[in-house]
């Protein structure tokens, strides 16, 4: 897949496309893709994804704004689906002052069949809508309906509200997938060593962290998924700190893993973040949150998923 970044210029080739921010790239971005894929054999034209580098949020209203799926995670997951293009747009506040119309003549000059969501939106305060490009005759646009799961919007709004809330084992069935956070292991204070429960800190970055819990978790480190159980807070007991930290204890796992890239998968909450009153009280719990974590993981393994 090429990846063609794309900055008030018009893309040369002809292409189907699909359109949009594709956060989480789930089961609606899919069928969005998959759609696109159609028409490009259909047509015999290359397949190709529009999408944008930032969220407008984080231009508009100068947010740290933290994403399902990160740029580069974004990018490796639409490549696995065999696409010819990415055009990766840059967003900034000029292309959010682009009119609508001056959009579809930059961008989608080229673009021989549009693929985009019922409700996606464009240029200046969002008023471009799929009318308007209904009314493009230099290509034809596809709108797909709502995608929905029990009668719920499949969206990157529900699979926030999912992270934020907790409901992690929730998450496969709209996002298609066990939500997943990849970092670099950080040096932490280093007291899970002294009480028997050695982690790994990651560094999230742009990542949308889960609720304040303990979970059960499996972790890929040096080439291997191992079971895991993961805490998101503050380590109340031990080291109160002032940001949130992600920290995984890998089961039967002794090695050093500072400085490498692992990647946590976030099966099920097992209970929320705590402050107690001693070390001896805090392991016990943990105690228990390993024989939770290896409870459910136990469950997690006979689906035969990774």
């Amino acid at each position: 897949m090429k990846v063609i970044p794309l900055d008030m210029h018009t893309p040369n080739e002809e292409v189907a496309a699909a359109i949009g921010f594709f956060d989480g790239v789930h089961k609606a971005h899919q069928t969005l893709i998959h759609t696109m894929k159609h028409q490009a054999r259909k047509r015999g034209l290359l397949s190709a994804v529009i999408t944008f580098d930032r969220h407008p949020r984080s231009v508009l209203q100068n947010m740290d704004y933290k994403y399902i799926t990160p740029l580069s995670r974004k990018i490796r997951k639409i490549e696995a689906y065999d696409i010819d293009i990415l055009y990766l747009i840059r967003f900034d506040k000029d292309k959010a002052a682009m009119d609508p119309q001056s959009f579809i003549d930059t961008y989608l000059k080229n673009v021989r069949v549009l693929v985009c969501g019922f409700d996606f939106t464009f240029g200046y305060k969002a008023s471009g809508t799929k009318d308007l490009l209904q009314r493009q005759t230099r290509f034809e646009t596809i709108v797909l309906d709502k995608q929905t799961y029990h009668g719920d919007k499949i969206g990157s709004t529900a699979i926030r509200t999912a992270i934020y809330e907790g409901w992690v084992d929730k998450i496969p069935t709209i996002l298609g997938e066990y939500y997943t956070i990849e970092g670099t292991v950080i040096h932490g204070s280093k007291k899970g060593r002294t009480i028997g429960y050695p982690t790994a800190n990651i560094d999230t970055h742009e990542y949308l962290i889960p609720k304040k819990g303990v979970y059960a978790t499996r972790t890929h480190v040096n080439g291997h998924w191992r079971d895991s159980v993961s805490s998101i807070g503050y380590n109340p007991t031990l080291n109160l700190k002032d940001t949130l930290s992600v920290e995984s204890y890998i089961f039967d796992f002794e090695e050093e893993v500072y400085g490498t890239n692992i990647t946590t998968l976030f099966i099920e909450r097992i209970r929320g973040e705590v402050a107690f009153d001693s070390k001896d009280a805090l392991i016990r719990q943990i105690d228990q949150d390993v024989l939770d974590a290896k409870r459910i993981l136990e469950h997690y393994h006979h689906k035969r998923m990774p």
